[in-house]
């Protein structure tokens, strides 16, 4: 026969706040109280039900997951021998750890758990600040978990559990990073009866109460969009949907797809120019744009039914899991040449893809002609493609050019292009060896180009037009002695 485990919600601190279904539990007797420290324990003494608690095992523990543990522990152990019933405050499963604890640590072939629920400190707080609520509904979490980053600002929340000062400026610390300070916030807190009181006071003067203890918890309102100083990917979102609805931006409604390819074209390049600047602000700036371009055509995509942000990020997530098994699955990888190759198989096996000819088609011909090369070359390099030693694809270089210069020379213009071409790639075969990005080394050489150009400009004593190409040279030169 399983073992029977009551746990019964305490409600927020009155004995007049229990639920019948709670009373008769607590009177079969074998009570366990997560802590003493709770109003309705004067009521357990006058009706002489007896109780023991687990507040010992908090003063002993290091952390609060070892105290839970060890609770869990304790309760299992007394669940042998008898039928108990766990007393915690308020609400069994609403931020209560130490019931999630329970659950996920009794065998359900041993133990019988029954839930008894009481009325949440959350609700208790809401109730008496009697504030209009939003119809999505209210988030509730504890202080020790609460994650800045699980935060809707579009609905109220309500914090509990702040039971001391330091816990309560890590709480405001965290809040300020998506709330204004200024804002208006309430603070409540047990009276000694056990009745609540409320007070309104600046997110920012948070933690600066007399006392704190179980029962403090703290209620912040839903914000429009507006009102935010810091702002989550969520509302980046629903900030698109405004733009492209009916009410919105007359621009922002008549983009397409195909109308953003230039956008999004150069919006990667000005983060690849802030990169490049290390002008950190500014890469700030351009990865947001580049996101809201991310953002723009996922809203464009759910409109026409084709898809929406979740598709997109649920698509990257999974191929992330997928691709990366020696941290999400059983793989052992030695180092990160082995990590690549992985990659690579993975890659190909999801695209389907049966031969080495299919992987390099893959390559976006959209790219830029040197990067593609560069891509296409270290491709074929994985199985086996590719020259020896460097001198072998420098040596390559020569050739090419010789064939070029034959083809000029010879009048040959159908050739030309072709040898130019060839001349290119086998520039770029370099370059890989080498290490260096082609794309980005012709890059850096056309803006010290442009620096000298425009030190000759400075320089010259007469129009461009009017000077000679020994006179520009000579400029050329000092400019190039000078660093530029």
């Amino acid at each position: 026969m399983r073992k029977k485990i009551k746990v019964v919600g305490l409600g927020p601190g009155r004995a007049d706040d229990l639920t019948l279904r709670a009373i008769k539990a607590l009177k079969q007797g074998n009570v366990i109280l997560r802590t003493q420290s709770h109003g309705v324990v004067s009521f357990l003494e006058e009706e002489g039900i007896p109780y023991i608690s687990l507040d010992d095992l908090y003063e002993i523990s290091q952390t609060f997951q070892e105290a839970y543990l060890a609770m869990v522990e304790r309760i299992l152990e007394e669940a042998q021998s008898q039928n108990i019933v766990l007393g915690v405050p308020g609400h069994p499963m609403i931020g209560e750890r130490l019931v999630l604890e329970l659950l996920s640590k009794a065998d359900d072939g041993e133990f019988d758990i029954e839930i008894i629920p009481g009325i949440s400190r959350a609700e208790a707080a809401l109730a008496s600040i009697g504030k209009n609520q939003d119809v999505q509904g209210v988030k509730i979490t504890v202080a020790s978990e609460l994650d800045v980053d699980h935060i809707d600002t579009s609905m109220p929340l309500v914090i509990q559990d702040i039971d001391n000062p330091l816990l309560a400026s890590d709480v405001k610390l965290s809040l300020l990073r998506a709330y204004p300070p200024g804002l208006e916030v309430y603070i409540c807190k047990n009276k000694d009866e056990g009745t609540i009181k409320c007070q309104a006071i600046p997110l920012h003067q948070m933690d600066r109460l007399e006392e704190y203890d179980y029962t403090t918890c703290l209620y912040l309102p839903a914000l429009d969009l507006t009102e935010l100083e810091e702002f989550a990917f969520g509302h980046l979102v629903k900030i698109m949907e405004i733009l492209r609805s009916p009410e919105g931006c007359p621009w922002d409604r008549e983009q397409t797809h195909h109308s953003l390819k230039q956008n999004l074209l150069e919006e990667t390049y000005e983060v690849l120019e802030a990169i490049e600047m290390e002008d950190y602000d500014k890469i700030i700036e351009e990865l947001g744009d580049l996101l809201f371009q991310i953002v723009f055509h996922s809203q464009i995509g759910q409109e026409h039914g084709e898809f929406d942000i979740r598709d997109v990020i649920s698509r990257v997530s999974n191929k992330m899991i997928d691709r990366h098994p020696h941290i999400f699955g059983d793989l052992t990888v030695k180092d990160t040449d082995q990590v690549l190759e992985n990659w690579e198989k993975i890659k190909k096996k999801e695209k389907g893809q049966v031969s080495h000819t299919q992987v390099l088609r893959d390559i976006p011909s959209i790219l830029p002609a040197l990067m593609r090369a560069y891509k296409v070359q270290k491709k074929a390099a994985t199985v086996g493609f590719d020259w020896e030693r460097i001198e072998d694809a420098a040596k390559k270089i020569e050739e090419e050019l010789y064939e070029l210069k034959d083809a000029y020379q010879g009048g040959k213009e159908d050739q030309i292009k072709e040898e130019l071409g060839d001349l290119l790639f086998s520039v770029v075969n370099v370059a890989r060896f080498l290490k260096v990005e082609p794309e980005l080394s012709l890059k850096a050489t056309i803006e010290k180009f442009i620096d000298r150009f425009d030190y000759i400009e400075r320089m010259a004593t007469k129009p461009l037009e009017e000077m000679s190409l020994e006179e520009m040279d000579k400029l050329w030169n000092q400019a190039k002695n000078s660093s530029l």
